[in-house]
């Protein structure tokens, strides 16, 4: 294979996986509706808590074993060893077996007190006694995934990944309808039979790559697995840690503030699993865009082009944030009739426009550590991700339970915002980049002008309706920042470029 076949392997791998990741996610929002519909406000804000605890106890059983199985059997690849590869692979099976199995029975054994002192709800147990069950299944399907990845078998990674959505979708639909369980549960048992499905399909396809390997001594490499493991295992604990207790704090605070531990979970369930899936769901382009950056960025440092790394890193920056621009007016402007049409709620209608406004730095702060990556400056992302999860957690303990909502989106715009400070300084330092503040003038003049200008309309109260107004939006939106030079045909003529190029 040569050099411009392996780019264009990278470009098409990263356009599928991103295809991949915005269709899930697409079919994850819509199946998000109809759980709104069936559970409510309050169910989903249980739900993401017994999630939370879950999904804490599947870090601590996996350990970073998935990445660790990505880098040994890449590795052992580089070396051209098949034998090797299926020797990392056998040793990070083992790892996350024992590990899971211990995690999981502990998780088991005290579902009843977690769902009490976490949850706040002994309904909570059941999906945790299932969560725990299927965890070792879990973390051996991330292991083969790691594997698939090393293997540059994306496609089927991909194929895999919709085949278990779907089923899972179709399971708890079905046993909704039955009633077989309570939604959350059987929320729950679809996702981990249908992972257990997936995982039985990648074992096949593994065994029929290795079965022809010798497996080599495995003490060498387990002693390289747990030089990974124990380091990546406990950034990962901590972050998750960090993040379990930041959602946990949310509800008990929002209870403390309103008197009402009903109305709290409602809120807290309508913000995380209305409003942040909604908000969020446009990100999904720039972390194309990211992944393509990131060589980009790796070749131009790697050469010492100190210029094009100046000159990518204006550029994508002013994209983003006009693309952020718009994504945020749009919130503003249709977040009444996106909550009412997808949720049928008024809150989250209301919710959606106010935490419009922070995708400008939820969507800068992302192609920044996009940026950050391809120069190889992820230990200080690391570093200031930590941070800010500590003042997060601070603010919110302290913040929650006078102000209730308003504390809560107080200490997420604070979090956020010296998270993408900390991250553009540091970009500044590493490739002299000077922010152009013009541009962002610019771009918020045409923001404000094609939302003055469509507010004075009124928008239709149907799905068709809507997607015509925001449209609209967009195109004038467009104009303004094309008449105003927030954006250049030079901008657009680049993309192609960079696209096409990878080819």
């Amino acid at each position: 294979m040569g050099p411009g076949e392996r780019s264009g392997s990278l470009f098409y791998n990263t356009m599928l996986l991103t295809a991949g990741s915005l269709g899930l996610r697409f079919v994850q929002m819509l199946f998000q509706i109809y759980i709104s519909r069936i559970m409510g406000a309050a169910g989903l804000g249980r739900m993401q808590l017994i999630l939370t605890v879950g999904g804490f106890g599947a870090i601590l059983a996996s350990g970073g074993v998935r990445i660790a199985a990505t880098c040994l059997a890449a590795e052992e690849y580089g070396r051209d060893n098949p034998g090797g590869v299926r020797t990392a692979i056998c040793c990070c099976c083992i790892y996350g077996l024992v590990l899971s199995c211990v995690v999981g029975g502990v998780m088991f054994l005290l579902a009843d007190k977690l769902a009490l002192w976490w949850i706040d709800t002994p309904e909570g147990a059941l999906p945790l006694r299932i969560f725990a069950v299927f965890l070792p299944v879990t973390v051996l399907w991330s292991v083969l995934a790691g594997y698939f990845t090393a293997a540059g078998r994306v496609t089927e990674l991909v194929g895999l990944e919709f085949f278990e959505r779907f089923v899972s979708i179709g399971l708890v639909v079905i046993g909704i309808r039955l009633e077989l369980l309570d939604p959350c549960s059987m929320i729950i048992l679809g996702s981990s039979i249908a992972t257990g499905l997936s995982f039985l399909l990648l074992l096949r396809r593994y065994r029929k790559t290795v079965r022809c390997c010798p497996v080599s001594d495995l003490n060498p490499m387990l002693r390289r697995l747990l030089k990974l493991t124990i380091p990546l295992g406990l950034n990962d604990i901590l972050r998750s840690g960090l993040g379990t207790i930041e959602n946990i704090i949310v509800p008990k605070g929002l209870q403390k503030s309103s008197g009402s531990g009903e109305s709290a979970i409602a809120a807290y369930g309508t913000i995380c699993g209305m409003v942040f899936p909604v908000i969020t769901f446009p990100s999904v382009l720039l972390y194309s865009l990211s992944d393509i950056l990131v060589p980009e960025m790796a070749k131009s440092r790697a050469k010492g082009r100190r210029e094009r790394t100046v000159t990518l890193t204006e550029r994508c920056l002013r994209l983003t944030l006009i693309y952020a621009l718009a994504c945020g007016g749009l919130g503003i402007l249709l977040g009444d009739q996106i909550g009412r049409l997808l949720f049928g709620s008024a809150d989250a209608g209301i919710y959606i426009r106010v935490f419009s406004p922070l995708v400008v730095i939820l969507y800068l702060d992302a192609i920044t550590d996009g940026i950050l990556k391809g120069l190889s400056q992820q230990v200080y992302t690391v570093r200031y991700n930590t941070i800010t999860s500590l003042m997060d957690v601070g603010m919110l303990f302290v913040l929650l339970p006078r102000y209730g909502i308003g504390g809560f989106l107080c200490a997420f715009t604070v979090s956020h915002a010296v998270n993408f400070f900390l991250s553009i300084r540091r970009l500044m330092i590493e490739t002299g980049y000077l922010p152009k503040f013009h541009t962002t003038f610019r771009g918020t003049v045409a923001c404000v002008g094609a939302f003055v200008l469509m507010v004075r309309f009124s928008t239709a109260e149907t799905i068709v309706g809507t997607i015509l107004f925001g449209t609209t939006f967009v195109l004038i939106f467009s104009l303004f920042c094309y008449f105003l030079r927030a954006i250049t045909r030079d901008d657009l003529l680049w993309l192609v470029k960079l696209i096409r190029r990878k080819r």
